[in-house]
């Protein structure tokens, strides 16, 4: 994988290329929309439509969005004053107005909506959201859903491949939040990362990590179970190999944060889409989708969660308790997901998974 480049040139010639091609891109829409009625003539539906109407409308949103995180940094004194709070609700409000945006224009096109189980009342207090891993997709309608409908305040752990894409890597970098980079090498800083975003949560903020660390592809299911029973950890691949739709969950990031945030409950986080329509191929064709995308919060209080190591100095028997809890709920994730999940009405085609460099990001 292509390393992200410094953060200067990701200011000075990422985002202003980023921002030139998308604004050409919404200039040539009108082209772009008559090559895809073509197409659609040809092929039946409206679907080169609807995908080519939500790039277009994600272009328009990247532009406002680079031209209002620039407009913020010179408002601030040219970022003098960019953390300061009332800087931060600015961008928070940015933030909210392009997810609210966005996932306004995929209900319309796509159909997609989030429907949640037993949906639970906002109650107030810091929250560690620890999700199964389904995708951007899927981790946007999360984080949207947070923030929009019951007012938190994320704080996420994201991949540091992210910041390749200026417009989260500029407004994200300048709220408190994290890009990680997998690998044995860096692992403890990035366990102290983690722990030190978990640390001071309020009471509107929310805490979230993907402790799967990768999207669940049926391939990278088994080589995590390979490498946990190579690594001689026997019982977590055993747990795992019970598990069908989840990757094995990595324990060291929900340790770090539940340490540094003793006080905090935890809620998981189960949701389906990817598994309903099967390949890349059948989601094109399931275009617009017919069923929404299903999710299910399940809430913990702090008094019940096992304790986490703050400063890493965790006990075994600290650190096993907390992996059976953790699988546990995993486990739980699973089973709720092969409930919901319907068979796809064609066969699912494979998809090649990429080897990865270093085995290690596939541990606990």
């Amino acid at each position: 994988m292509i390393p992200v480049p410094p953060r200067l040139v990701r200011r000075v010639v990422l985002a202003p290329l980023v921002l030139c091609c998308s604004l050409l891109l919404v200039v040539a829409s009108p082209v772009l929309f008559v090559l895809a009625a073509i197409v659609d003539l040809f092929a039946g539906g409206r679907r080169s439509l609807r995908f080519v109407a939500f790039g277009v409308a994600y272009c328009a949103y990247e532009v406002a969005g680079i031209v209002a995180v620039f407009w913020l940094w010179i408002a601030s004194g040219a970022g003098a004053r960019i953390r300061t709070p009332a800087f931060q609700e600015r961008h928070y409000r940015l933030m909210a107005w392009w997810l609210r945006g966005l996932r306004s224009v995929a209900t319309r096109l796509f159909h997609i909506e989030v429907k949640i189980e037993d949906r639970p009342a906002p109650e107030p207090g810091p929250i560690l959201v620890f999700s199964r891993h389904g995708g951007a997709g899927n981790s946007l309608l999360l984080v949207a859903t947070l923030l929009l409908d019951y007012g938190r305040r994320p704080r996420i752990i994201m991949l540091e491949k992210l910041q390749w894409e200026p417009l989260f890597d500029t407004l994200l970098n300048r709220l408190p939040n994290r890009f990680i980079r997998h690998g044995a090498s860096g692992r403890e800083a990035q366990i102290e990362a983690i722990g030190a975003l978990a640390s001071g949560l309020g009471d509107r903020d929310a805490f979230v990590l993907f402790p799967e660390g990768h999207d669940f592809k049926p391939q990278l299911r088994e080589r995590a179970i390979a490498h946990l029973r190579k690594r001689g950890h026997h019982d977590s691949a055993a747990r795992a190999e019970r598990m069908a739709n989840v990757l094995p969950p990595r324990h060291g990031g929900v340790m770090a944060a539940i340490g540094h945030a003793p006080d905090a409950d935890v809620v998981f986080v189960a949701h389906t889409l990817f598994e309903d329509v099967g390949s890349i191929g059948q989601l094109w064709r399931r275009i617009p989708l017919k069923e929404p995308v299903l999710a299910r919060f399940w809430r913990i209080t702090a008094a019940e969660v096992p304790p986490g190591a703050p400063q890493g100095a965790e006990s075994d028997e600290e650190t096993e308790e907390l992996i059976a809890w953790l699988y546990g709920w995993w486990s739980r994730i699973d089973a709720w997901i092969s409930d919901k999940v319907t068979e796809p009405e064609e066969p699912v085609e494979e998809i090649a998974v990429p080897p990865i460099s270093d085995p290690s990001t596939l541990l606990p």
